[in-house]
């Protein structure tokens, strides 16, 4: 469960002093349940206490009897399935290690197969700092490139009748209607930029992550509104009935009318994968279809095949992490694809030397350098890393 450290003691607070309501006892249970059985993240919590409140010191003993309540107050009575899963999870993962942020950018609670522990991240010499900003850049019709960030916000071009703004946040607008023929424009966010967000002339908003392209008609005047996209993008498609929305990658072809979805069309990923938050989608590569519903995730092999996998449960916070500014892993990820993320995100070249077998889970923000992200990592035991100027060097960790 992730909380920050001031989360942590609102809530111990409110606890202790009775003030707690029961939604935040549950989630003050839940916090303790994942952790409260290890003595150093005891000590932790204690020492967040008796740092904040040197006077009304927390003994360990005060922290058992706490404890003890919350476990067996009627509340937590009513979740006891939902603690037996978690305990199950916790003493099933072998082969996984569980990432958890407290304090954003410098402190970092992990747990893995050998316990816990908490772990003060300290600054090295070799380092890479997060993307500070974006480098998107407005590839227009006729060819001129326009760097997003060096533009004042206000219209930045025309296109015929139709008005390309920027606005306070960089994001990108098309207002306007075209009577003549459109032209088409490319708007790309490459590796070690921040994603950036695009509203189309019909109103559908786009938002592109890292090492992503979309292109796309200034204006939408055919009996279909269609765009091409590389890399990872999400969805907000404006609805209109008359008019299909369409989104084209190599053969494969995401109809939709109004919906939310998430595509990833990364070419160093194993597989395409569209995923829907919201309404329905048509998923098509060649004379195979396939109808998503909510949560559902279709997964297309990069290959010759035309098999669309539909997948029933997907985590949808592990999809969209990458729009809440965060590294999300789920369902003990490989050391693989965790750095292909690492790699786009701080433009990072990464290179292996011996095979890692280790899985991991968790979540880490991504507002932090690069060797923050990697100590984490290297905590499980799992894996250890080096660094060569802009090169990542992963190898196996130590058994």
């Amino acid at each position: 469960m992730l909380l920050p450290k001031e989360r942590v003691l609102y809530l111990l607070e409110a606890y202790i002093s009775k003030r707690s309501t029961i939604a935040e006892e549950d989630e003050l249970m839940e916090w303790i349940l994942e952790t409260g059985e290890d003595a150093e993240l005891r000590d932790f919590a204690l020492n967040i206490w008796n740092q904040q409140h040197p006077v009304q010191h927390l003994s360990n003993k005060d922290w058992d009897t706490m404890y003890d309540r919350i476990m067996k107050s009627p509340g937590n009575m009513r979740q006891s399935a939902k603690i037996r899963r978690m305990r199950k999870f916790r003493l099933g993962a072998v082969a996984a290690a569980v990432l958890i942020i407290l304090f954003t950018g410098s402190y970092f609670y992990f747990s893995s197969t050998k316990g816990s522990s908490v772990a003060a991240i300290q600054p090295v010499l070799k380092d890479i700092a997060p993307p500070s900003g974006s480098k998107a850049v407005l590839t227009l019709a006729d060819g001129t490139s326009i760097e997003v960030d060096g533009s004042a916000k206000g219209t930045i071009a025309m296109q015929g009748n139709v008005s390309i703004i920027k606005g306070s946040g960089g994001e990108i607008a098309y207002a306007g209607k075209e009577t003549k023929a459109v032209g088409y424009n490319t708007f790309s966010v490459p590796r070690g930029s921040k994603p950036l967000s695009l509203t189309l002339s019909d109103g559908t908003q786009v938002w592109l992550n890292v090492g992503s392209s979309l292109t796309y008609p200034t204006a939408f005047t055919e009996t279909e509104r269609r765009v091409t996209i590389t890399g990872e993008a999400y969805f907000e498609v404006a609805h209109n009935a008359a008019m299909p929305f369409r989104v084209q990658h190599n053969d494969v072809t995401i109809s939709v009318l109004g919906t939310h979805f998430n595509v990833n069309t990364y070419e160093d990923e194993t597989a395409e994968r569209i995923t829907l938050l919201e309404g329905s989608v048509q998923v098509n590569k060649k004379n195979v279809s396939k109808l998503l519903e909510p949560g559902q995730q279709a997964s297309i092999n990069h290959d010759e095949t035309n098999d669309i996998k539909v997948l029933k449960e997907v985590n949808l916070e592990e999809v969209m992490a990458w729009r809440d500014g965060k590294f999300r892993f789920g369902e003990s990820m490989d050391i693989g694809t965790i750095m292909r993320q690492i790699s786009r995100w701080y433009n990072a070249e990464i290179e292996y030397k011996g095979a890692v077998h280790h899985r991991f889970v968790g979540s880490i923000s991504k507002d932090v350098n690069v060797s923050q992200v990697l100590k984490i990592l290297e905590a499980t035991g799992g894996v250890t890393f080096s660094m060569e100027g802009n090169k990542i060097v992963v190898m196996p960790g130590t058994p």
